[in-house]
């Protein structure tokens, strides 16, 4: 263990979401260094290493009080409830360090921003922000230019005045969130990528799993992923759209991860509605299958599921929004529009579609560019740039 150094994780959900799997990218990276990492999330928490930090009250007389009170009532039952158990966690733990991720996801169950406040008493922290919510005054993303106006009632403004002791940095996945936490002054702040496991996200099983699906050789299947399809940041009615338009292009194929299908897509017989996946394993093998990762998410903070398609050797496609400028090299392991609309997202694929070869002819490049990136990145050495500031945390914090 390194120096008997101990992390504890915060995160709304253990698994769910893309944020989710980053956060425990970044507790097994931590392990694999010898680092003791405990997980406190608000809808798991069995287990060595877990704390289910939760305000909800169990099943039983708890849930049916509820049903005779008032909505304040009970969102400040469950507040006091979420910061007896986050409390209870720090005591138990006693970390070095917490490192908070997305949060806003349990405000459901209670959870607020008095946890962050705790947090910063008890220990220095790392605060990764895997979207626009901390920067706003509600929704995850929104226009750019609304961020002035939007940053007087942020998360983050709020706790401007209990993060100024140097105590805590905050990260964010790319550049282009990094940047925007800069421009309101929002103190330290530090891009660090989201982990990519190579080994697990590879291109080694495209044949033997396209053989599994009934692909043909000569068939082009087109796939895209999200945690909800359903939800309207991720943008597949656009995909839909465009569907509706290239569908009868002889070959072509769509496959689609993740729960809530859209019915029309759901009942055509050249759509593949794999369902939520829960293994990291067999998303990458699903991947691999692809000619093509269609991504028309309407903005993105990052854009991991974009390089673990090229992980698998899979070109992506992708609207030229948020932060996901790193994710690729822009016309040799994919493309950026620069006109998110369905008609535009439909032109690209009429045109690729007619050079199917060149989509083949990619996969080494994509891989090859993953593993330069992630190269450049070690997860080592962005480790013991947090490692040498935590020293200096904690040599303020004992003076």
């Amino acid at each position: 263990m390194e120096n008997g150094l101990k992390v504890l994780f915060l995160q709304d959900h253990q698994e769910t979401g893309g944020a989710a799997r980053a956060a425990m990218r970044f507790a097994g990276g931590l392990r694999k260094l010898g680092v003791e990492v405990a997980v406190a999330a608000g809808d798991r928490g069995e287990g060595m290493g877990l704390y289910h930090v939760t305000g909800k009250p169990g099943r039983g007389w708890g849930r049916v009080r509820e049903l005779f009170s008032s909505a304040g009532s009970i969102k400040k039952s469950r507040e006091n409830r979420a910061n007896e158990s986050w409390r209870a966690a720090i005591r138990d733990f006693q970390p070095d360090l917490i490192w908070i991720h997305n949060i806003q996801g349990a405000f459901k169950w209670g959870w607020n921003l008095e946890m962050v406040t705790h947090a910063l008493s008890s220990a220095p922290v790392l605060w990764t922000l895997h979207d626009m919510w901390a920067l706003g005054d509600g929704p995850s993303y929104f226009i750019e230019s609304e961020l002035k106006h939007r940053w007087s009632s942020s998360p983050l403004q709020r706790m401007r005045q209990v993060m100024q002791n140097g105590r805590c940095i905050v990260l964010t996945p790319s550049v282009w969130l990094r940047d925007l936490v800069r421009l309101v002054d929002a103190g330290r702040c530090e891009a660090w990528p989201n982990p990519l496991n190579l080994e697990t996200f590879n291109p080694i099983r495209r044949k033997k799993i396209r053989q599994e699906l009934g692909l043909g050789d000569e068939e082009v299947l087109l796939m895209a992923a999200a945690e909800n399809l359903a939800d309207p940041r991720k943008g597949i009615d656009l995909l839909a759209e465009t569907w509706k338009q290239i569908r009868e292009i002889p070959g072509v194929r769509l496959g689609l991860i993740g729960r809530n299908c859209p019915p029309a897509l759901k009942k055509d017989p050249q759509v593949i509605d794999f369902g939520s996946v829960a293994s990291e394993q067999r998303v990458a093998e699903l991947m691999a299958t692809a000619d093509l990762f269609v991504h028309p998410a309407k903005v993105e903070s990052y854009g991991l599921v974009l390089e673990e398609a090229q992980a698998c050797g899979t070109p992506v496609v992708a609207f030229a929004d948020g932060g996901i400028h790193g994710t690729l090299e822009t016309g040799r392991t994919g493309w950026l529009l620069e006109e998110r609309s369905a008609p535009k997202l439909t032109s690209f694929l009429v045109d690729i579609l007619t050079k199917r070869q060149e989509l083949r002819s990619r996969r080494d490049r994509c891989r090859d560019f993953m593993i330069q990136k992630h190269a450049s990145i070690a997860f080592e050495n962005c480790w013991k740039k947090v490692a040498t500031w935590l020293e200096g945390a904690k040599s303020k914090t004992h003076g």
